[in-house]
């Protein structure tokens, strides 16, 4: 999952690199729209619609830019906390055991709770540098506290990921309304009898 969100995102900031490259060039509306949300909408002169998704467009980004400043700085400092605190080094440990030393106050604790659950497979290896001791309670719960905050910015930017791609969508099909509103402008037509026995049908399509 996580590799998809960060493919996606690659994917997302080469489009708006080309965005820059092929501006002069010859691009369907639509595929416009999908490099860059309100692009399109240019095309049909429809300022007023492409200023929209400009702006939503700025706003994700901002959104997704803060939420991963936020995630990481609170990594950062979660991180540090625990070195300082609880004696534990948490490069390279698994997401569980960063949960875990945030719910026990000890490796020791941590271990006979899991022994009562029967729980014994989920214990980490001792004598590997896994074990932990909080010299405080209170600092543990800091602790918790502040990696509980960096997953939840961390899980709203990759929602800011899907964003950007539902923006781009939904740009597509806007182009694709004006499109179909502005050729029903374009074609009419009108029925004339000549005579009797035939009549004439004639279709305007204007330029």
């Amino acid at each position: 999952m996580k590799n998809k969100f960060k493919i996606t995102f690659y994917v997302i900031i080469l489009s708006n690199v080309l965005f820059g490259q092929v501006y002069e060039r010859n691009f369907s509306p639509i595929y416009k729209s999908l490099i860059l949300p309100g692009w399109g909408e240019l095309d049909f002169k429809n300022e007023k619609r492409s200023k929209q998704f400009f702006i939503q467009e700025a706003s994700i980004w901002l959104s997704f830019f803060g939420l991963k400043y936020i995630s990481n700085t609170y990594e950062s400092s979660y991180k540090a906390f625990a070195a300082l605190h609880a004696s534990t080094d948490l490069e390279n440990k698994p997401f569980q055991y960063r949960v875990d030393i945030g719910d026990y106050n000890t490796y020791d604790e941590f271990i006979d709770s899991k022994r009562r659950n029967r729980q014994t497979d989920l214990i980490w290896p001792e004598n590997l540098g896994y074990e932990w001791e909080w010299d405080s309670e209170s600092n543990r719960k800091k602790y918790d506290d502040m990696r509980i905050v960096s997953g939840i910015a961390k899980k709203y930017s990759k929602f800011a990921i899907g964003a950007m791609i539902a923006n781009r969508i939904i740009s597509a099909i806007d182009v694709l309304y004006i499109q179909n509103v502005e050729q029903r402008q374009k074609l009419r037509s009108s029925i004339s009898t000549i005579n009797t026995s035939s009549i004439e049908y004639t279709i305007y399509l204007s330029f």
